[in-house]
């Protein structure tokens, strides 16, 4: 008959569980993010749900060999965890860095292009010229309107763009009607699938 692993533990001579919970914590740090988020008994539809993105978003993520900090820091945080980032020196002495710079505040205006062959791309320009260009992949209708939404757009909105890029080959998201324009938050567009490319500057 299986035994529980709480009994089981319970059991344990405190130095062996002490033993036992320190190799836990190690492997837990060896982890693949796919891993660790299995560990934590959490399904990609979980997360998606809690950072409030498509679940693509998810899988994109723990697919990638490098990312920005503030993607990798979100989805840790919807775990309940805090990403730390430490300097090991060859002397043996280590600091943990808390500030990686003004980049999560960096704000982007955005637009949505249609391509070829019925695709469109969200792409984002630093506003005031600061931050580098972000692009979303390509997508169809039902991706394009999926992603408008992680940026939460009202459904008004979302309906006024594809009607304008009937006519227009591109639309900025928020527009200039009343002069002000609507910006974005890079750990908002990360969330929402956007990510450095060349494609916004073209």
């Amino acid at each position: 008959m299986a035994r529980n692993y709480k009994e089981l533990q319970a059991k344990m001579h405190p130095a062996h569980r002490a033993e036992n919970q320190q190799r836990v914590r190690e492997e837990l740090q060896r982890m693949a993010l796919e891993e660790l988020r299995t560990a934590k008994q959490l399904t990609q539809a979980d997360m998606a749900e809690m950072l409030d993105v498509p679940q693509s978003s998810v899988s994109r993520i723990e697919r990638r060999a490098d990312m920005y900090l503030s993607t990798l820091r979100n989805y840790l945080n919807a775990m309940g965890g805090v990403l730390q980032i430490q300097a090991v020196f060859p002397d043996g002495s280590a600091a943990v860095i808390h500030t990686f710079g003004d980049y999560v505040d960096q704000s982007y205006l955005v637009f949505v292009r249609a391509e070829s062959g019925g695709a469109y791309r969200l792409y984002a320009r630093p506003f005031q010229h600061q931050g580098d260009p972000l692009s979303t992949r390509t997508f169809k209708v039902s991706g394009l309107v999926k992603t408008m939404r992680a940026l939460h757009l009202p459904e008004a909105q979302i309906s006024s763009i594809r009607k304008g890029l009937e006519s227009a080959g591109e639309v900025e998201v928020g527009g200039r009607a009343t002069g002000v324009h609507r910006i974005f938050k890079f750990p908002d567009l990360v969330a929402a699938g956007f990510e450095a490319s060349t494609a916004a500057t073209e």
